[in-house]
């Protein structure tokens, strides 16, 4: 008897202990990826969307008002129709920007750079046109606001570039199943097997030492050890729309980077810009606004290993209450 009453209470200990173990490692990898598609969603994908709507805005502007400067229209008053649209659609996604950096203090610090810049750039494009008669002039000040967008390293464009890498440098931390995350799934995969190993156990014990042939209690607690699966389907769910909101914004952003305002490059309207840019940001929100109830089924993951430390009590306890010495 003596040694009977030795055996369940390490049982019941060792039960407890992997069944809270098994909960918090898992409770730690769901955790994980669930904490990461709000962040996606509300910051890092509108400042990778912005950028590229920024960028794609002041292309635009820039070759309008090229195209204005070339043109018989050019009247030495007032600036172009659509170099003016462009600009405040450029304005506005960069003052947007602002509100969701996520690029830290170096990317505020260059973000204000830019902003800068984009006034100086404005008052050069104003002195070409307002000196439109005089050629040598306003030629002297086009190609001034041409090299404030375009000069490498220091341009607005390649200022923008390394914004935009940094905020999908940001992205792809979030996004990524890396392998420190992966070794934690594993360990999160592998861990209710220890406690469905030790129930088994545990079962195959007591069989031997009582009459009763299956505990119910042990049984349900292993019922609930295999419903384990279940997060580990629903974070795969959401690591599949983490690397689909991913893809969405690098097909969005990344084709952009190193493109100058040449006369060469893309001519495409902003609205279209805007559209594609409209379009990734409904797609995003939807994939990760999808994976919203699974974060919510987080708290499932405590009450099964406490469920399973209960059951685990409730099932050796009415043979412990029948050994009343201490070993």
């Amino acid at each position: 008897m003596i040694g009977t009453r030795r055996l369940l209470v390490a049982q019941l200990v060792s039960l407890v202990a992997l069944a809270l173990l098994a909960a918090a490692v898992l409770f730690a990898a769901y955790d994980d990826t669930h904490r990461r598609p709000a962040a996606v969603r509300d910051r890092t994908a509108p400042a990778v969307l912005e950028v590229a709507a920024a960028r794609g805005a002041l292309v635009a502007a820039h070759l309008a008002a090229r195209d204005y400067l070339a043109s018989e229209l050019v009247d030495g008053t007032s600036t172009d129709e659509r170099y003016r649209t462009y600009m405040a659609a450029a304005t506005q996604s960069l003052s947007q920007i602002a509100d969701r950096q996520v690029a830290g203090e170096e990317g505020k610090r260059e973000l204000s750079t830019v902003i800068a810049l984009l006034m100086v750039y404005q008052e050069a494009v104003d002195r070409a046109i307002e000196h439109a008669e005089d050629e040598v002039l306003s030629e002297a000040w086009s190609a001034s606001a041409d090299t404030i967008v375009n000069r490498g390293g220091t341009g607005i464009l390649s200022r923008l570039d390394g914004i935009q890498r940094d905020q999908l440098r940001r992205l792809r931390e979030q996004t990524v199943l890396t392998d420190a995350r992966r070794d934690l799934w594993r360990a999160a995969v592998a861990a209710p097997l220890l406690p469905l190993l030790a129930l088994a156990v545990a079962q195959w014990q007591l069989q031997r030492r009582f009459p009763q042939r299956l505990n119910p209690f042990l049984l349900l607690a292993c019922a609930v050890l295999l419903a384990s699966w279940l997060p580990v389907r629903w974070a795969q769910d959401t690591q599949n729309g983490l690397d689909q909101a991913r893809r969405e914004l690098v097909a969005v952003a990344g084709p952009q980077q190193g493109t100058e305002a040449r006369g060469e490059a893309p001519r495409g309207e902003p609205e279209e810009a805007r559209t594609t840019v409209t379009g990734a940001r409904t797609e995003v929100e939807e994939v990760l606004d999808a994976t919203s109830g699974s974060e919510r089924r987080a708290v499932l993951i405590p009450l099964g290993g406490a469920a399973v430390a209960l059951l685990s009590w409730a099932g050796l306890q009415r043979h412990l209450s029948q050994y009343r010495f201490r070993s």
